[in-house]
């Protein structure tokens, strides 16, 4: 029976050639469907890795800034201990400041070299901890049945005569918990090491800050020292299956899977902690977590594709299903542009809404991307009485320029949040979108922060064109060209500075407005922005009216020639 109908679907082929157009049409649309399905899985396996890889930085930035209070903090009060090694008691004073004066320290102790104050004994460890109730408890610890200078705490920042995390440990004779202790060498005047000062820090600070900034609901973090003992998170099978993976290996960064015998994956990354300790951050995430929806779908497809070639095999044999088979390639061309639209709202939602307009400034921005989705943003907002701004394009254009302009604009938000300084918020984007940039897409970015106060504007470029300022006059910002944001980890950038009279306007724009180009491909060039910059300036158009003026003058320009890049303004006026 299977050979006659073989026989007899050959046989209708060969006969109709339309009909035959149409079983390969069909068969090439289901091979679209499979190649389309696996690219959406390589596009959700990226974006979960550099979500986990944003988790992983924010979480890797509280415990560095954490730890780095500590240790600056301590290092400082080395120098302070050294000059008071001329009157013992004074020392307890010195560790009862610390812990007064530091919430993040529970206890303190200055521990000495054996017989370093006759007087005192052998053993001479002033030492103050924070009791529960919130009082400042201090004491001479040091004994022979507390013999410090065999703890580590004491004998590794000795030998390695600089800073040291020690490994965690339950303090039952002082702070009564479970601890880790940062400690550093006291030399005297002639440059001899006779103490070590110490700082003691809880753990329940750690185990809370694992569980915090969560974007998969599986995620489970830990963090183990150099010697991998557990410092954070839950002891469970999926640890120590984590744990052997990388004690084999022998890094301390990297991406794995692990499989357990129910036939689940878990995706598992690891990174260093760095700084003074040798910690390792491991984030680890069911695979359910992150493709269920999209295996839900495919299994839906699987349904689709198995139906479609039933489909066929009936149009085959009765030769009357074109119509159904146009309808259902339409409908997912109507699916996919239903889905860009959407990408296209939730892109510019993301971008700040309407006309500020304040008594101090008044600012208008605006985005027009070349496709459904464009790699251009422009962002701003005022804190502490200045304005965060910045204007970027991404190298490339749609989906992929897409993702890349919505890291960088949460990296914005996230420095800023941190740092008012413009170069060192360039410098941790940079850093962030080098880590793991596979695809060696970059940003072309500059970033302005305008004290509203006084004026003063201090900004930072990476590649990026340089804004006017128009006041009575105009001309161009003078800027430092740099590399763009994504090329090199080890690039450094530099602030500038100058000041905005009052009344002045500042001018910022992609190379989609110099680089527009009309039917001929003649751009529009920097010498139509500065006609338009010209006349700006002339009326003393306010920021909303600048960029009417350059959206109408380009689009005179263009005529009905096809966009062919992003059109991102952005105007300040300093009032």
């Amino acid at each position: 029976m299977l050979k006659t109908l073989w026989e007899r679907l050959i046989y209708v082929l060969k006969t109709n050639a339309s009909l035959t157009i149409i079983v390969v049409a069909a068969l090439l649309l289901e091979l679209t469907t499979g190649v389309m399905y696996y690219s959406a899985q390589n596009i959700i396996q990226r974006t979960m890795e550099r979500l986990v890889e944003r988790e992983m930085n924010a979480i890797y930035l509280n415990i560095r800034n954490h730890l780095a209070k500590v240790e600056v903090t301590l290092d400082n009060m080395a120098w302070i201990v050294t000059d008071d090694l001329s009157a013992p008691d004074s020392l307890f004073g010195v560790t009862r400041r610390l812990v007064e004066n530091n919430k993040d320290i529970l206890g303190s102790s200055i521990s000495c070299i054996p017989d370093y104050f006759p007087q005192e004994g052998r053993w001479f460890e002033p030492y103050s901890v924070r009791r529960a109730d919130g009082t400042i408890e201090t004491m001479q610890l040091g004994s022979e049945s507390h013999d410090y200078t065999k703890s580590e705490f004491f004998t590794v920042p000795i030998a390695k005569g600089g800073g040291h995390w020690c490994e965690p440990y339950l303090d039952s004779g002082g702070a009564k918990a479970t601890i880790t202790t940062y400690g550093v060498p006291v030399r005297d005047g002639t440059g001899k090491i006779v103490a070590v000062v110490d700082a003691d820090i809880s753990m329940d600070w750690l185990d809370e800050m694992m569980n915090e900034m969560k974007v998969y609901e599986s995620t489970q973090r830990f963090l183990v020292t150099g010697s991998y003992n557990l410092l954070a998170g839950k002891d469970c099978p999926l640890y120590r299956a984590a744990l052997e993976r990388i004690k084999a290996g022998g890094d301390k960064n990297g991406y794995f899977t692990l499989e357990d015998g129910d036939g689940g994956k878990r995706h598992v990354f690891f990174t260093p902690v760095g700084g003074m300790t040798d910690w390792v951050l491991i984030n680890a995430l069911d695979d359910s977590d992150v493709f269920s929806k999209l295996r839900t779908r495919r299994r839906a497809l699987l349904f689709m594709v198995f139906a479609g070639l039933f489909i066929v095999g009936f149009i085959v044999w009765r030769a009357s299903r074109n119509l159904e088979r146009l309808r259902r390639v339409n409908a997912e061309k109507e699916l996919i542009g239903c889905e860009l639209r959407v990408a296209s709202e939730i892109q510019q939602s993301m971008l700040p809404q309407g006309h500020l307009k304040r008594e101090d400034v008044e600012i208008c921005g605006c985005l027009v991307p070349a496709r459904e989705v464009g790699g251009d943003l422009f962002d701003y907002f005022i804190s502490d009485g200045r304005l965060f701004f910045c204007i970027g394009d991404v190298s490339g254009k749609g989906v992929p320029a897409a993702m890349v302009m919505a890291v960088v604009h949460t990296l914005f938000r996230s420095a800023c949040a941190r740092e008012s300084n413009p170069a060192r918020v360039m410098l941790e984007i940079n850093r962030s979108m080098c880590r793991g940039n596979d695809t060696a897409m970059f940003v072309t970015l500059f970033i302005g922060v305008l004290d509203l106060a006084t004026g003063g504007l201090r900004y930072c470029n990476a590649g990026h064109d340089a804004p006017f300022v128009i006041g009575k006059d105009y001309g161009l910002l003078p800027v430092d060209t740099n590399l763009p944001v994504g090329v090199s980890e080890d690039m450094e950038y530099g602030v500038q500075e100058t000041l905005l009279p009052q009344g002045s306007r500042l001018f910022l724009y992609t190379d989609g407005l110099t680089e527009a180009m009309d039917r001929g491909h003649e751009m529009f060039g920097i010498e139509g922005v500065e006609k338009v910059v010209g006349e700006c300036a002339r009326q003393g158009l306010a920021p909303g009216q600048i960029l009417e003026a350059n959206s109408r003058e380009v689009h005179l320009f263009v005529g009905d020639a096809e966009q062919s890049d992003d059109l991102t303004m952005l105007a300040i006026g300093y009032r």
